[in-house]
């Protein structure tokens, strides 16, 4: 499957001048211009009963613009709280999680962020995308892509020409106006990458996003997001399928909270599934 749409419309990068202003300021850091994301020496403990587990232990990467990056790992490895810190949906306890907010170097720490500066990144820098979907059943997919648009102060008008736009583009033109409970898995996948891109976010970050779906439907998913890679947006993805992961520009391995690995990827769709 292939993006239908324009992909200079899909990826507009009209970022929120306001929104941008007000959240470097609170947490002004210097970031490389040619990055997306810088993560530097994150850590996350959890109390088990009288126990410290050490989730994250001194993480540190980076995403550069128009990157495709692949995190796997076994379960209980630290993914889902690493994509959960760079999601603002956690704090760490130590370290820095620093967004290129202006697209120029301008960055942001969102480690530094308190509730109301993190709820503002995932609305208009931080595209999330997860396993279950987590859609509004009894929205439609059109309402379910407009919601963010609509939570980000723009009018049912102002919002229409571009939800239309990015369902088309996933492939859902004739199904905008039908519920999740009528989609199958891998269409409502399809209205979840949707809305992560509703508000032009920085980066897409996506935590098994095909952890749910059938071979062909996964070869589909990873189609959509390499052509998003192509058209210039930043995806950081976590994964358990190391044929999904090989597609990638570069595979991270984490074990015990650590990074372990690194390797290049950057293979098709084609040579990992068909031949």
């Amino acid at each position: 499957m292939e993006l239908n749409a324009n992909n200079n419309d899909i990826i507009e990068k009209k970022s929120n001048s306001k929104a941008i202003e007000r959240l470097f300021r609170k947490t002004n850091e210097n970031i490389d211009p040619n990055l997306v994301l810088d993560v530097r020496n994150l850590t996350k403990n959890y109390l088990v009963g009288n126990y410290t587990v050490a989730a994250l232990n001194n993480v540190s990467l980076q995403v550069k613009k128009g990157e495709l990056v692949a995190i796997v790992g076994p379960s209980g490895s630290g993914k889902s709280t690493l994509m959960n810190c760079l999601g603002a949906l956690d704090f760490p306890d130590s370290g820095e999680i620093i967004y290129n907010i202006d697209g120029k170097g301008a960055g942001s720490n969102i480690s530094k962020m308190k509730s109301r500066e993190h709820k503002e990144m995932r609305l208009h820098q931080i595209g999330l995308i997860f396993q279950f979907y987590n859609l509004f059943p009894i929205l439609t997919a059109y309402e379910n892509v407009e919601l963010p648009m609509l939570l980000a102060g723009k009018s049912h008008e102002q919002c229409e020409e571009r939800v239309k736009m990015l369902l088309k583009s996933v492939g859902l033109g004739e199904r905008m106006y039908h519920r999740p409970t009528q989609m199958s898995g891998g269409e409502q996948q399809r209205v979840t990458i949707a809305r992560s891109l509703a508000n032009d976010p920085l980066i897409l970050l996506a935590d098994e996003p095909t952890g749910e779906l059938d071979t062909d439907t996964t070869a589909q998913i990873v189609k959509i997001f390499l052509d998003l890679k192509n058209a210039g947006q930043s995806i950081l993805m976590v994964t358990h399928n190391h044929r999904v992961a090989e597609t990638a520009d570069r595979s991270i391995t984490i074990s015990d909270g650590k990074i372990t690995e690194e390797h290049k990827g950057g293979k098709s769709i084609r040579e990992i599934w068909y031949d």
